[in-house]
């Protein structure tokens, strides 16, 4: 398998050029990818000396499209893996090598390399713990590390296209890789664990804007709720209204106007969860058993919380409403992966 190391850098310091000679010296072929950096332009030229390649954005477009452009180039000259570093030295030589050779093994899998989370700075350790669990929850996935940039990639016939084709222009690129790792890469994700590197200036060397990215991630991984939340308003606009026109103009009675309408409604949510929520992955006979339990745990804990602890009735619905809503749609977000 050919494969080479991809860097994306903006504005770099000196551990960029040392990684990329370091590289080479290994015989390791470099991808550096200038993200419309305005200063350390000097440090492309030494590295452009060394003979690795260069690849320039005009202007900064973001770590997710410099990785595309990459990609894009190293697909069109025949590599069959990447292993993506980053450029402010917080990637040992020996850990992007290890992610190579188990790149290099043939097995298609997506490589990640772990980085020890309880050897994180707190801040980091608090977003990174949040992130993984999040997104777990979401998509059923258990992974130490969702945040790594050390990464070997596959290049085949079937993911190239999709690889480029993925949203996401900045941070929340790698997510969306993360996220379409099933389709991506059939074979799985393979995880090694690598050292945890911090260093001393890494606040002012990390161009990660701990606000706008965060909120970019994390709307990789809700991407699905706002479509979701009008979904359920939609249903329960149908069940009230049905409700009340079957139990005036037809039934006079409270049950058969209630279960048709919340049959009907659960028909018309249903439909569009799967047309404008989910896609097509998404299926009947998962949505029932779903909907099943929901109904269940919320029976049961409504007969405990107030019928055997004489907790009020009107706090306690919102609330049992509220947490099984948001158990309800990870679980649905989890059926349409």
């Amino acid at each position: 398998m050919r494969c080479g190391v991809l860097i994306p850098a903006y504005e770099p310091g000196e551990a960029l050029p040392a990684l990329t000679r370091a590289l080479m010296d290994k015989g390791v072929p470099v991808v550096v990818v200038n993200d419309g950096s305005a200063t350390g332009l000097e440090y492309f030229e030494r590295i452009r000396a060394q003979g690795a390649v260069v690849l320039e954005h005009k202007e900064n477009l973001g770590k997710g499209r410099a990785l595309k452009t990459g990609l894009a180039w190293m697909a069109e000259q025949g590599y069959e893996g990447v292993v993506t570093a980053d450029a402010d030295g917080q990637h040992s030589l020996e850990d992007i090598l290890r992610v190579a050779r188990a790149l290099a093994s043939g097995s298609r899998r997506l490589v990640l390399g772990i980085r020890d989370v309880s050897r994180m700075p707190n801040r980091s350790r608090t977003g990174n713990c949040l992130t993984r669990t999040l997104f777990r929850l979401l998509y059923g996935i258990k992974l130490q590390d969702t945040q790594t940039g050390l990464r070997g990639i596959p290049l085949t016939g079937e993911n190239r296209s999709g690889l480029l084709s993925l949203t996401g222009e900045r941070y929340e690129y790698e997510m969306e890789m993360l996220i379409e790792a099933g389709e991506l890469f059939p074979a799985g994700i393979q995880e090694l664990e690598i050292e945890t590197i911090y260093l001393e200036d890494s606040d002012t060397s990390s161009h990660f804007r701990p606000l706008a990215d965060g909120a970019r991630i994390y709307s990789v991984l809700f991407r699905h709720f706002p479509r979701f939340f009008l979904s359920s308003i939609l249903a329960f606009l149908v069940d009230y209204s049905l409700f009340n026109l079957l139990y005036y103009l037809l039934f006079h009675r409270s049950v058969p106007a209630a279960v048709l309408a919340r049959v009907v409604s659960a028909g018309v949510n249903y439909t569009v969860n799967r047309k404008l929520v989910f896609g097509s992955s998404y299926h009947l006979l998962g949505y029932v058993k779903i909907c099943l339990v929901i109904l269940l745990a919320g029976s049961g804990l409504m007969y405990l919380l107030v019928d055997c602890l004489s907790l009020p009735a009107f706090l306690v619905k919102p609330l049992v409403d509220c947490g099984l809503y948001v158990l309800s749609f990870a679980a649905q977000n989890r059926m349409a992966q």
